[in-house]
């Protein structure tokens, strides 16, 4: 049976001291300074063991622990090919590493049982105060999220505090994707070699991001039908593996414009073992890397602009957008997994109704 006590330390101090069993009926206790404190915790305790999910602190390991072991699940997951690009992996790595075990603003050495919202908040707050970006802590707060999710599924923990943190912006204007110009495209386009012209013309227009662009194969270009289907993408180790999300393999249409110009690439191709239709001149996977250091870039310079590839995907959706297409089709011909992050992103170039005539009828319909 769990009891509260209080107790005299040598000090001649006082501490309140909660005695109770686990899950196991394994006898258990936990010291603390103020009453309140001990009681909130005897009440989480009891619903814990009740539902076989109570960590004594003795029984936890430590955030660095916690992470270790995730990370060499992730390492498993991408050795096995099982939806863990060696991209990602690295990523995680370099999050773990660099900001959550940082010594200086780190929750390393906290045990994962002790870990609580509090301490979540207070390690958010760290990140933003050392100078990361708001972006950078949202993208280190997940990774953090999916450590502690991996220890609840080995009961390690029996909630995860990190769910729900928000890294509230700084100011409540969001920052617009950058759009080009349709001059700037035409420009692009027109002064494009022939062998790279084609890529900027998927881009542009169908709004490929550079991977998929890059791991496109022919059997994905459906001539007849007039579609290009996602199916795959190139990583940035020029791995070919399957799309960014669920989401991101789709069937974009195309019109005769890009129609005409695969099917001129398609007589120029090299031949490549993996069917690519826009490989290196060896037939391999190109970088991302190549293509802007060796095209993208110096057809920029060529026409005095300052833009960056992803432009090209902007510039797609807004082509979209103003053809009339539905949220819910711009949201699935970009890949989205949402209908939010569609408009998140591009919903100021969404046109809006003529609210001033709409205001101007309803006082019609009531003071005429």
């Amino acid at each position: 049976m769990a009891s509260i006590r209080k107790r005299t330390l040598p000090s001649g101090t006082f501490a309140w001291l909660v005695d109770y069993r686990d899950q196991n009926g394994r006898r258990r206790a936990k010291q603390f300074d103020k009453r309140r404190d001990a009681d909130r915790f005897l009440v989480t305790a009891r619903a814990e063991v009740v539902s076989g999910t109570h960590v004594h602190d003795g029984d936890s390991i430590r955030i660095e622990d916690a992470a270790g072991l995730w990370l060499g699940v992730c390492a498993a997951r991408q050795e096995a090919g099982r939806r863990m690009e060696r991209a990602t992996y690295r990523d995680y790595e370099s999050k773990v590493r660099l900001h959550i075990l940082d010594p200086g603003i780190g929750i390393s050495g906290v045990l994962l049982s002790r870990l609580n919202r509090k301490a979540v908040n207070e390690f958010r707050d760290r990140l933003l105060a050392s100078g990361r970006s708001e972006a950078q802590t949202r993208k280190v707060l997940s990774c953090l999220g999916l450590i502690v999710k991996h220890g609840q599924d080995s009961g390690m923990i029996a909630s995860n505090p990190v769910a729900g943190v928000q890294v509230l912006r700084s100011t409540r204007v969001h920052e617009r994707v950058r759009v080009p110009e349709k001059d700037t495209i035409r420009r692009l386009i027109a002064v494009a070699p022939e062998p790279f012209r084609p890529v900027v013309i998927v881009a542009a227009i169908c709004g490929l991001r550079a991977s998929e662009t890059r791991g496109l194969r022919w059997s994905d270009v459906d001539f007849d039908n007039g579609y290009i289907h996602v199916r795959q993408r190139a990583d940035a180790f020029n791995d070919i593996g399957q799309p960014k999300s669920d989401a991101g393999a789709r069937s974009v249409p195309m019109g005769p414009i890009v129609s005409n110009a695969l099917r001129q690439r398609r007589l120029a191709c090299p031949p490549s073992a993996q069917d690519l239709a826009f490989p290196s001149k060896r037939g391999t996977v190109q970088s991302h890397s190549n293509i802007l250091k060796r095209h993208f870039k110096p057809l920029c310079r060529k026409i005095a602009v300052d833009m960056r590839w992803h432009d090209l995907r902007h510039f797609a959706v807004s082509l979209w957008i103003e053809q009339g297409f539905s949220v819910k089709e711009v949201m699935t011909f970009a890949g989205h997994s949402s209908v939010q992050m569609t408009m998140d992103r591009y919903g100021h170039l969404f046109p809006s109704e003529d609210h001033h005539r709409g205001m101007a009828a309803v006082e019609a319909r009531l003071l005429s």
